[in-house]
């Protein structure tokens, strides 16, 4: 009787694992940490949520804006099993603005301390960072408190590549391509792919 009970025990927990598993990627929000917060932290400005293929968690104290069509999250990108899409407003006066139609691949990561806008159109790649501070200050005797503060603004239709790392007081013009892995602070024009570490720009796109 004993063992019986023991193997319905685990067909049981084999059965559950199997289901998080086909689950997890289809998860819209994260309800605990957007719920309690939806009227203050999260806009009105689209008609429905976004549609979400993996778990994305809202955190921190201060407000986003979510244009209309946006798309967190591609169920065949890498990692999308395992990880999380996280946008963080962290302070009360923290924003992050994110226009119409933009997508993102898996594990990005929007960090905000005072402002970051995400333009109409772009496409962010997986394992991206995007933050508008420093999180630990230079000097060795304030380590333990936030650095310098300033804004990213990232025009419409960038295309940001795969394990991009967006710095503070950084502004990207439109329809530019930011290369796989650069690491990217300071004013870039639009039509042009960047790249490098850090970052220059690497040649000028031909519009028709």
């Amino acid at each position: 009787m004993k063992n019986y009970i023991a193997k319905v025990i685990m067909k049981i927990y084999f059965i559950i694992n199997k289901l998080k598993t086909r689950i997890r990627p289809i998860v819209y929000w994260d309800l605990p940490n957007i719920i309690p917060n939806i009227n203050d932290q999260i806009s009105k400005a689209s008609r429905k949520r976004p549609k979400c293929a993996q778990l994305t968690k809202v955190t921190g104290a201060g407000r986003i804006f979510i244009g209309e069509d946006c798309k967190f999250g591609f169920k065949l990108g890498g990692g999308n099993y395992c990880g999380v899409i996280e946008l963080q407003p962290r302070y009360k006066n923290s924003l992050i603005r994110i226009g119409n139609k933009v997508a993102t691949n898996n594990n990005v990561f929007l960090c905000s301390a005072k402002y970051i806008e995400i333009g109409n159109s772009t496409r962010i790649g997986q394992n991206v960072t995007i933050m508008d501070h420093e999180a630990h200050d230079i000097d060795p005797l304030k380590r333990s408190k936030i650095g310098g503060i300033g804004e990213v603004i990232i025009g419409e239709n960038v295309w940001i590549g795969n394990n991009v790392v967006i710095l503070k007081d950084t502004v990207i013009g439109k329809n530019t391509i930011v290369a796989a892995g650069a690491i990217v602070k300071g004013n870039f024009p639009e039509n042009v792919i960047i790249g490098g570490v850090p970052a220059k720009v690497l040649k000028k796109l031909e519009i028709n």
